[in-house]
């Protein structure tokens, strides 16, 4: 396994020196992790696209690179990747999938996961769905989120 904190040898005119690895160097084996099909990598990846950290925002990449890590079970993968699709932020809008994300991310105990799945069954059929999105409210706030406690006022008014 490659190990991109490794020192990396160089020769120049004075011999080979053991030097630590420029952030290119880093970037390029961590891209070469991901793209062998290092879940764990993919969502360091994913999100540092997604955000700009580090990196040039690249949204596309981070598409990619966080469906591989939500594919293979990262909960915050999960809960951006239904965010982009939610919004339709790097592809195009799609509701259902960004509910099924949503689901797969409060599944795991994301607090902000739990408060949107509420939020887009609500905006499905509201009637339909209220207990269910209270449910996932109750949750919500129960894990410490404080928007989820406003939503359950607005509802119980």
């Amino acid at each position: 396994m490659l190990d991109i904190f490794d020192g990396i040898e160089r020769t120049d005119a004075k011999g080979t020196e053991t030097m630590e690895p420029t952030m290119e160097e880093k970037l390029n084996a961590c891209i070469e992790l991901c793209e062998a099909g290092d879940p764990e990598m993919c969502a360091f990846l994913g999100k540092e696209f997604y955000y700009g950290w580090n990196v040039p925002q690249d949204l596309d990449r981070a598409l990619r690179y966080l469906t591989v890590a939500s594919e293979n079970g990262d909960a915050i993968s999960q809960f951006t990747l239904g965010f982009m699709y939610w919004s339709g932020r790097g592809t195009e809008p799609d509701q259902d999938k960004a509910l099924e994300l949503f689901l797969q991310a409060a599944e795991q105990d994301v607090p902000e996961a739990m408060y949107n799945v509420a939020k887009i069954l609500l905006a499905k059929d509201f009637e339909k769905n209220r207990d269910e999105a209270v449910g996932w409210l109750k949750r919500s706030a129960n894990a410490g989120y404080d928007t989820a406690y406003d939503m359950l006022s607005d509802l119980e008014d």
